[in-house]
């Protein structure tokens, strides 16, 4: 495995997280670039010398790096979700605070490494469990990429909010393509028992 040492320089992040400049340790690298499996938040806390405020400020810092390693970023992304401090997250959480910037950042992306940021980001806002995120996610099921229609669908339906429904049939009613229909047709199927609670 190829040994390296990412530096994000000046990096400031509007959230208020306090982190400047971090060198990432080989720990913390062969933590967040595993293939076979997902990091627990134990894992990760470990790495970062054991401490989740420290662990939280990094991913987040990482996740909004553009000059970091595209595949530890995505894995910083999908692990913000292990770092609400409340199931569901907060609105105002840093860790969700963290994935919506992502997704603002990366939203009219079309191409490249973006889009794969931008569908991480989509596949964690689902379990953070945001409920106003239905009105991020909404504009994202006209995406150019399907991958991204796709990922959103699946997002809806893991917040279970019905106000995603009537966006949803207008979008399955004109898209085309299959994958994106099948994800459509199962989260409405779940948003649909969602209603019924």
């Amino acid at each position: 495995m190829n040994r390296y040492v990412l530096i994000i320089g000046g990096l400031t992040l509007g959230i208020g997280l306090g982190v400047a400049s971090t060198s990432l340790s080989e720990q913390v690298q062969n933590t967040l670039t595993t293939i076979d499996t997902v990091p627990t938040r134990t894992q990760i806390d470990t790495a970062f010398d054991g401490n989740s405020q420290t662990a939280l400020s990094n991913l987040s810092a990482l996740a909004a790096d553009s000059s970091s390693d595209t595949g530890i970023r995505l894995r910083a992304i999908h692990a913000l979700a292990k770092y609400c401090t409340s199931m569901p997250c907060a609105a105002n959480d840093v860790a969700h605070q963290s994935v919506l910037a992502v997704v603002g950042t990366n939203s009219s992306e079309m191409v490249g490494s973006s889009v794969l940021l931008l569908r991480a980001a989509i596949e964690t806002l689902g379990p953070m469990g945001v409920q106003t995120d239905v009105s991020v996610l909404v504009p994202l099921l006209d995406h150019g990429s399907r991958d991204i229609r796709a990922a959103t669908a699946r997002a809806l339906r893991d917040l279970c909010n019905t106000q995603a429904i009537t966006p949803l049939r207008v979008r399955y009613a004109k898209e085309q393509v299959d994958q994106v229909r099948l994800a459509i047709s199962e989260a409405l199927r779940i948003l649909d028992q969602c209603s019924a609670n």
